[in-house]
C-alpha cells in the first residue's frame, strides 16, 4: 500500500500540471524553467539526505518528496523536449530522438545497480546527497549552452487562451498527433506491465536476482531498438513503423504473461523494451516534426499528461484485472486488446499509413547526401 501511495503521488501532479507546464514552456526562456526546476529538485534530495542523515525521516517525507518531484517534471519536462527541437534541425529530429532514448535508456540500466550499490555501502542518506549534486550539475551544465532557447512568440495573451488554442491545434490543425498519442494511451494497461514483474518473478521462484534480471530486461530491449534507429537516420512510412511495434509490443506482452519457463519471460521482456521503444521514439519525432515551435512546449505537456498519467492508471487497471483473472490473462488480454485497437486506427486513418508523415518538409530525400 505504501508503494502504491507513491505511485498515487507520482501521478497526481503530471495529470495536473502537465499542460500548465506546456503554457509555461511556451511562454518563457525554456532554460529559466529547467534550470530552476533542478535545482528545485536538488533542493527535495540534498532535504532527504539530511532527514535520513538526522534519522528524522517518515513516509510522508517521501510522498511529498514524491509529489514535488513530479510536480517539478510536469513544468521542466514540456520545456526539455522542446529544448531538443529547438537545438536540432528538423531532418535530424529522428536520430536526435533516438540518441536521447540511448541515453535514458542506459541510465535505466546503470542507475538501479549504482543505486542499489551505493545503498548498501554508503547509506540512503550518501545516496540522496549524490542524486542532488547531480541535479546541480545539470542545471550548471544547461547554462553552458548558448543556443537561445527563448520560444517565438507572435503576441502575449492570457495563458487562459494559450491552453486552449495548443488543444485546438492538437485536435484540429494536426488531429494526427492526438492519433498518435491515442495510440498509446490504448496500450496503457500493458504499459504498466512492470507493476506484475514481482507476480512472474514470484511464479518462476527466481528470487531477488531473476526479479533484476526481469526489471532490467525491458531497458537492454529499448537499448537495442534506440541503436537501430539511431543507424537509420529519418526513414518514410513512420506510421507503419508505429503501428509494427504496437503488435509486436501486444505479443510481446501476452509472450511475458503465458511463458513456461523464465528465459523465455526474459526474452518477452527484452522484446517489450525493443517494441516499446521502436514505436516510442518513431512517435516521439513525429509529435516533434509536426508541432511549431510556439507550438511544442504544448503539444508536449498533452503528451505527457496522456502518456504518462494513463501510465499509472494502467497500473491499477492491470493490477485490477491480475486480481480476477490472474497476471497471465491479464496480460495476455492487454496484449490482444493493443494489437486490435492500433490495428483499428492504423486502417482507419489514410494520413497514419502515408509514406511522407513525418518528414520534414525541407528534408532532403532519403538516401541523398545531406548538405
Amino acid at each position: 500500500m505504501a508503494l502504491a501511495l507513491t505511485g498515487i503521488s507520482r501521478a497526481v501532479p503530471i495529470i495536473l500540471f502537465s499542460l500548465i507546464g506546456g503554457v509555461v514552456a511556451d511562454r518563457i526562456d525554456r532554460r529559466k524553467i529547467i534550470v530552476s526546476t533542478q535545482l528545485g529538485q536538488a533542493a527535495i534530495a540534498i532535504s532527504l539526505a539530511l532527514l535520513s542523515l538526522t534519522g528524522l525521516i517518515q513516509v510522508w517525507h517521501i510522498y511529498l518528496a514524491v509529489f514535488l518531484n513530479n510536480t517539478f517534471t510536469s513544468a521542466s519536462g514540456p520545456a526539455r523536449q522542446a529544448v531538443v527541437a529547438t537545438v536540432v534541425p528538423r531532418q535530424h529530429l529522428v536520430n536526435a530522438t533516438a540518441l536521447t532514448s540511448l541515453v535514458q535508456q542506459t541510465n535505466g540500466i546503470l542507475a538501479p545497480a549504482i543505486a542499489g550499490f551505493l545503498i548498501a555501502f554508503a547509506g540512503t542518506a550518501a545516496t540522496y546527497g549524490i542524486n542532488g549534486v547531480t541535479c546541480l550539475v545539470n542545471a550548471t551544465t544547461l547554462m553552458l549552452v548558448t543556443t537561445s532557447l527563448v520560444p517565438p512568440r507572435r503576441d502575449q495573451k492570457s495563458p487562459l487562451h494559450d491552453l486552449t488554442e495548443g488543444l485546438h491545434f492538437v485536435a484540429k490543425e494536426r488531429s494526427v498527433l492526438l492519433v498518435i498519442m491515442l495510440m498509446d494511451l490504448a496500450a496503457l494497461g500493458g504499459g504498466s506491465f512492470i507493476v506484475l514483474l514481482p507476480l512472474i518473478a514470484g511464479r518462476f521462484d527466481v528470487g531477488a536476482a531473476g526479479f533484476g534480471l526481469l526489471s532490467s530486461a525491458p531497458a537492454v530491449g529499448s537499448f537495442l531498438a534506440a541503436t537501430v534507429l539511431l543507424s537509420m537516420g529519418d526513414f518514410r512510412h513512420k506510421g507503419l513503423i508505429i503501428a509494427g511495434g504496437f503488435v509486436a509490443y501486444g505479443t510481446s506482452l501476452a509472450g511475458l504473461g503465458l511463458a513456461p519457463w523464465f528465459p523465455l519471460a526474459l526474452v518477452a521482456a527484452v522484446g517489450l523494451g525493443l517494441s516499446d521503444s521502436l514505436q516510442g521514439i518513431t512517435r516521439n519525432a513525429i509529435i516533434q516534426i509536426l508541432s511549431p515551435d510556439e507550438f511544442r512546449g504544448r503539444v508536449q505537456s498533452l503528451r505527457s499528461m496522456m502518456i504518462l498519467g494513463g501510465s499509472s492508471i494502467g497500473q491499477g487497471i492491470l493490477g485490477g484485472l491480475a486480481s480476477v483473472m490472474g497476471p497471465a490473462a491479464a496480460l495476455a488480454s492487454a496484449g490482444a486488446f493493443c494489437i486490435l485497437v492500433n490495428l483499428s486506427m492504423v486502417a482507419s486513418r489514410k494520413d497514419l499509413r502515408s509514406r511522407d508523415l513525418g518528414v520534414p518538409v525541407d528534408a532532403p530525400p532519403v538516401g541523398a547526401p545531406a548538405r
